[in-house]
């Protein structure tokens, strides 16, 4: 139920941006999303439309994701590598016991579109 949150955060945050710069609504938002995230980009998705439906500020307003991979080390061998994958596997030795980087944003929002009312969106 944390997702609720985060995507509330992310909300307020992209608000926050799209005020800052003169908009009159949100029109996209833009996030990348790491293996580090111990949640799904379908909940995100989910309560980003239950947060945003009735809200005129973002009615309309498309949720873009993007995903990146994340360093990793297996505790095993001590193999440093980048993975995609949220419960990885070690390609040196095929350990289970791998830690993903703890600094690895799980989300972040990363861009805005606006419309401010001039040229269309921003």
């Amino acid at each position: 139920m944390h997702e609720l949150g985060i995507t509330q955060g992310i909300i307020d945050r992209a608000r926050e941006a799209a005020v800052a710069n003169g908009a009159r609504k949100v029109e996209g938002v833009y996030l990348v999303m790491t293996p580090a995230a111990d949640f799904t980009q379908d909940s995100i998705e989910m309560y980003f439309e239950m947060l945003t439906g009735e809200d005129e500020f973002f009615r309309g307003a498309t949720l873009h994701v993007e995903h990146r991979p994340v360093a990793a080390t297996c505790l095993s061998c001590s193999d440093e590598f980048s993975t995609d994958a949220p419960h990885p596997i070690c390609p040196q030795c095929g350990s289970l016991m791998v830690q993903l980087d703890p600094e690895a944003p799980m989300v972040q929002l990363t861009d805005v579109d606006i419309d401010d009312g001039e040229d269309g969106p921003v």
